[in-house]
C-alpha cells in the first residue's frame, strides 16, 4: 500500500459579523496589528490569520467569529501566506530575535567602548561612527523579525481555559510594510500601549495592503450564520464577479456557501 496523506486544500479566515464578511468579499483581507505572546514576551504583529482545518471542524473555532471565508491553498502559497512555527518553553530558537541581537550588540559595544571612554577621559567629543552598528542590526533584523512574525506558542490561556493552538494549523499573511512602519512592536515600546488602549489608527490598520480576491476559483467556502443570509452574499458575489460566473462556481461545487449548524447536524 502506498503512502497516503490527508490534505486540506483550503485556509479559513473567521470574522465577527456579516457586514465584515461582505466587506472582505469586496475588498479583500486587510491586515492589522494583532497581539501575540511569543514565549513570555508580548508583541503586536501585523497580520491576517487563517486556519488550515477541515470544514467539519470550523464550528470548533467559532470564538474567532461566526462567519468566515475559505480560500484555496494555491492562493495562499501564491500570496506568500505561510504556516506558523509553534514553539514551547524548551524550543531552542524561540528567542532568536533577542539572542542574535544581544550577541551583535555586545560585540559592537566591546569594539566601541574603549573609544568612547578615551574620548570622555580626554574631554573630547564622542566621534564614534555608529553606522556599522546600525547596518549590522538592520541586516540581522531582516532575518529575526520574519521569524518572530511567524512564531506562536503551542498553547495559550483564553478566558481561563487552556487552548491548544497547535490544533488550529494557523497560516499568516504578513504584509510588506514600508521601512518607517514597525514590523513588530515589543511590549516595552510606546506604540504597544497605544494599540492596547485602542488609541492607534482605526482597524483595519492597513487597508491599503489588503489581499484581494480577484479570481472566484480561489474562493472555496463562505460560512454564514443563517440560511436567510445566502441571497445577500450571492448578491455581493454577483456584483463582483458576474452572475453567470458565480452560478457556475456554485453549481460546479467549487464554491460552497454553508451554515455550520447544518454540518454539525448532518455529520
Amino acid at each position: 500500500m502506498g503512502f497516503e496523506q490527508k490534505k486540506i486544500n483550503h485556509i479559513f479566515h473567521y470574522t465577527r459579523n456579516i457586514s465584515l464578511l461582505k466587506k472582505m468579499l469586496k475588498n479583500g483581507f486587510a491586515p492589522s496589528y494583532c497581539i501575540e505572546k511569543v514565549g513570555e514576551t508580548n508583541y503586536y504583529i501585523p497580520m491576517v490569520s487563517f486556519c488550515n482545518i477541515p470544514i467539519k471542524d470550523v464550528e470548533l473555532y467559532a470564538r474567532y467569529g461566526n462567519y468566515g471565508i475559505g480560500m484555496s491553498l494555491d492562493w495562499a502559497i501564491k500570496n506568500s501566506i505561510s504556516p506558523v512555527v509553534y514553539t514551547h518553553e524548551n524550543t531552542k530558537f524561540r528567542n532568536i530575535h533577542r539572542d542574535i541581537n544581544n550577541i551583535h550588540i555586545w560585540d559592537l559595544f566591546e569594539k566601541m567602548f574603549p573609544q568612547i571612554i578615551e574620548a570622555k577621559l580626554e574631554g573630547k567629543e564622542d566621534t564614534t561612527d555608529y553606522t556599522e552598528y546600525e547596518k549590522i542590526i538592520k541586516e540581522v533584523n531582516k532575518i529575526t523579525i520574519p521569524a518572530i512574525q511567524h512564531f506562536k506558542n503551542w498553547k495559550v490561556e483564553y478566558k481561563g481555559k487552556e487552548i491548544i493552538t497547535y490544533l488550529e494549523r494557523e497560516w499568516r499573511y504578513i504584509p510588506n510594510l514600508p521601512n518607517e512602519v514597525s514590523k513588530i512592536i515589543h511590549e516595552t515600546e510606546d506604540e504597544f500601549q497605544l494599540l492596547k488602549d485602542n488609541e492607534f489608527r482605526k482597524k483595519p490598520h492597513f487597508p491599503e495592503l489588503a489581499l484581494e480576491i480577484n479570481e472566484i476559483n480561489d474562493l472555496r467556502y463562505i460560512m454564514i450564520n443563517s440560511d436567510s443570509q445566502r441571497k445577500s452574499i450571492i448578491s455581493v458575489l454577483n456584483e463582483k464577479f458576474g452572475k453567470e460566473v458565480v452560478t457556475e462556481s456554485i453549481l460546479s461545487g467549487n464554491l460552497v456557501i454553508f451554515n455550520p449548524k447544518s454540518i454539525k447536524n448532518d455529520f
